[in-house]
């Protein structure tokens, strides 16, 4: 595939940046996204965050890289390459981590890949319109990166062909807001590891059913929560991809969420290095050799991951074998002002931001999978090496923003009182945050296991 910008892309930018300084104003202005946390940090009056997930469905921004084979769901068309340009008019803008993001890019293409007509009907509009909030329920206590290993149960009442559900989540991003969520389950008594699993649709709003809890974080935020199913109701027709089928469904969606999507990520990533730059330059912690190295190689691997993610997107978007059209390979486009690495021949201050470069962007819509293919088929090393890569990179990162201030990093942006008593700069929330950017989503332990066993085929590790 050609992945570089046309004149139908840059026209389509000039729509998106005219549409944001239109609609991106007034009471969302207080939105504008900062640097450091995560998709899910609670930024803004959720009030005012539900109203603008509905003024981008008003605007059909939301879903543009839903496979349209089936019809459209309120959103409008776009190519590849037009997903990333809203991307990165997106962060640009400065507008706030999505609400939306989960069943935007997580969700949707799952239903389209593996949900039957009437589940596309009843879910894609909505999310399409940004009037429901998804959260993901798979990680368990004791099945966190080993997500095979859960111990939630799902019951089928073949009187009411209703399911009950019984078990804990945790580590469950948004499900303190969220009106549904998207639930890995074991349906078959006996059954072990990823066999007799389903995928169920469940309503959060169960009182005495599904209880949440806030979980506080060294940011001093609760942006993740425990869940508890106490005989919790998920409709027969809500079960993706069939009864004990919930493993493909769901190793397809992680697919989308560590693979292709973090394209859109490296986007907020490379903002957040241009920082940590300009502030080395102003304290004049770039003049240290060693941290000047790093500084650099942090630039490189951003490179990188930034090709990596750019052949999975092609090997994502080539057709099966046996399809009539034409395969084509990946062909970077010409590098900005904002690709060139610290000090390098550039216009600007070396290291200084690039005015049109983006911000933070792993929460923003992006380039997801939209072709008819299962979205995980293509490569099942990909995910892992992604995760892989942008999670030590960022962690690395984090590390050099608090080493470039020195003894600074140790004092908060403002005194500290009773009512505000743990206030921290966005450095700071950028290097607390990051330390668990190794472990949530699966932890690099388990990628390595999964690279080793099902790309190079090595012998099983003992999971006694």
């Amino acid at each position: 595939m050609d992945f570089a910008f046309g004149p139908e892309d840059e026209r389509f930018r000039a729509e998106a940046r005219d549409w944001l300084a239109e609609h991106f104003t007034g009471p969302f202005a207080a939105l504008k996204q900062q640097t450091g946390g995560h998709p899910g940090e609670a930024h803004g009056d959720m009030a005012v965050r539900r109203a603008w997930e509905r003024e981008l469905g008003t605007g059909g921004w939301i879903g543009l890289g839903w496979n349209r084979t089936d019809g459209a769901y309120g959103n409008r068309a776009a190519t590849l390459t037009q997903q990333v340009v809203w991307a990165e008019e997106y962060a640009r803008a400065g507008a706030p981590g999505r609400l939306g993001h989960i069943g935007e890019n997580l969700l949707g293409p799952t239903l389209l890949a593996h949900g039957d007509s009437a589940q596309r009907t009843r879910f894609l509009p909505p999310i399409a319109r940004g009037e429901e909030v998804w959260c993901q329920g798979y990680s368990e206590p004791d099945a966190g990166s080993d997500l095979a290993g859960l111990r939630t149960r799902a019951v089928r009442d073949p009187g009411e062909g209703t399911y009950r559900i019984t078990g804990q989540k945790i580590w469950t991003s948004l499900a303190h807001e969220a009106d549904w969520c998207f639930v890995l389950a074991r349906t078959e008594e006996g059954s072990q590891r990823h066999h007799g699993l389903s995928f169920l649709l469940v309503p959060m709003d169960q009182p005495g059913r599904i209880e949440v809890r806030p979980i506080r974080q060294l940011t001093g935020t609760a942006d993740f929560n425990e869940v508890f199913f106490d005989g919790a109701v998920a409709r027969a027709e809500h079960l993706v991809g069939g009864a004990g089928h919930g493993w493909r469904v769901a190793m397809s969606l992680l697919a989308v969420e560590r693979g292709v999507s973090t394209l859109v990520q490296q986007i907020g990533f490379a903002q957040e290095l241009s920082r940590v730059v300009r502030l080395a330059l102003e304290t004049g912690a770039a003049e240290e050799p060693v941290l000047r190295d790093r500084l650099i190689r942090q630039w490189a691997e951003l490179k990188a991951m930034r090709w990596n993610a750019l052949r999975t997107l092609g090997s994502a978007q080539r057709p099966a074998p046996n399809s009539a059209r034409p395969a084509r390979d990946p062909a970077p486009r010409k590098a900005a002002p904002h690709d060139l690495p610290p000090g390098s021949a550039n216009p600007r201050a070396p290291g200084s931001p690039d005015p049109g470069s983006p911000a933070r962007g792993p929460q923003y819509s992006g380039p997801q999978h939209s072709g008819p293919q299962d979205p995980g088929a293509q490569d099942p090393g990909a995910p892992s090496v992604a995760k892989l890569l942008w999670g030590g990179w960022h962690q690395r990162l984090g590390e050099l923003a608090v080493q470039v201030r020195g003894a600074a990093a140790a004092l908060g942006p403002a005194r500290w009182t009773a009512g505000r008593p743990y206030e921290l700069d966005a450095f700071q929330r950028l290097f607390l945050f990051s330390r668990a950017d190794t472990i949530y989503g699966g932890s690099d332990e388990i990628q390595r296991t999964i690279i080793a066993e099902r790309v190079l085929h090595l012998p099983k590790e003992s999971r006694r």
